[in-house]
């Protein structure tokens, strides 16, 4: 029952930001701009979201035990899986759930959820400091408005996150897995923050190029810097897979230069194209749909 409530609320989310975000604009409008992109810039971005994925995979194997002796391209297959169901499920970290539900049957549960959590930590880690760094890079040219700050106070937030996790972690019934963590992350924090760091090159591309396929003029320092806090809002699980808020994101920081309807179409249009490259992880499940039975492992829990 208290799932089902969840699930509503999120939904109930979802549908709210939405409506009222086709209250603000016009509808004719965006139909229009949706069409005006370049098909096959809307397939590269979509194939850019493939190549981040597989780097990402990367990334996640340096912090699985070299015991599970697991092909990169068995794990490539999972990364997709996650994705395809981060289309369906809160936030935009759904799928990092299901990554661990199918992993811990081959290396426990602790090992999964620790090798899950520190690569989007560290994902996040290098995403904020790409963020960080344009903005200190081209703060003089970006234009003064009141969510500007947004983006250094995202990273004060999460250092204070940080730092409160290592404080829980000082609990007897979490030092374990707090020692496990951070024991990987002294070992392979160098190699994977470098993974990270082309990993977001390539998505804050995959963002310009849509930006670009629809000859807006919005200058690539700019994706830099907002996409961070627009990606940190669409992991928060309050809606079904951060529609509504990515949006509303998009809005806030592009909205002023390019007007409402084209940042929503941007957005929209990125949100598609992750959907297009995701339908391989929806191929992969349903080739390995005995052996990975989600609903079976997430109700055994």
């Amino acid at each position: 029952m208290k799932k089902k409530l969840n699930l509503l609320f999120r939904l109930l989310i979802t549908l709210t930001l939405s409506a009222y975000f086709f209250t603000k604009i016009e509808i004719n409008t965006l139909w229009n701009v949706l069409k005006q992109i370049n098909p096959w810039l809307f397939l590269f971005s979509s194939f850019l979201y493939i190549l981040s994925s597989y780097i990402s995979t990367l990334r996640w194997k340096l912090f699985i035990p070299s015991t599970a002796k697991l092909k990169t391209s068995k794990l490539f297959s999972l990364y997709l899986i996650g994705c395809f169901f981060n289309i369906f499920l809160p936030g935009s970290m759904g799928g990092d759930a299901v990554k661990v539900l199918i992993l811990r049957r081959k290396i426990g549960l602790q090992e999964a959820l620790s090798s899950v959590f520190i690569e989007r930590y560290i994902g996040f880690v290098s995403l904020l400091f790409l963020g960080l760094l344009f903005f200190l890079l081209f703060f003089t040219k970006i234009k003064m408005h009141s969510t500007l700050y947004i983006v250094p106070a995202s990273l004060i937030l999460f250092l204070i996150g940080t730092f409160i996790l290592l404080a829980i972690g000082k609990f007897s019934f979490l030092r374990n897995a707090k020692n496990y963590v951070i024991s990987l992350v002294k070992k392979f924090f160098f190699k994977g923050f470098i993974y990270s760091l082309l990993v977001q090159v390539i998505v804050m591309v995959s963002v310009y190029i849509i930006f670009f396929g629809l000859k807006l003029n919005v200058a690539f320092y700019e994706v830099v810097i907002y996409l961070p806090v627009i990606i940190i809002m669409a992991t928060l699980p309050i809606s079904i897979s951060g529609i509504g808020v990515r949006e509303w994101g998009f809005i806030m920081f592009f909205s002023n230069s390019i007007g409402n309807e084209n940042a929503i179409a941007v957005s929209i249009l990125w949100f598609l194209s992750t959907v297009f490259a995701s339908l391989i992880g929806g191929v992969e499940y349903l080739r390995f749909k005995d052996f990975l039975d989600i609903k079976k492992e997430y109700e055994s829990l």
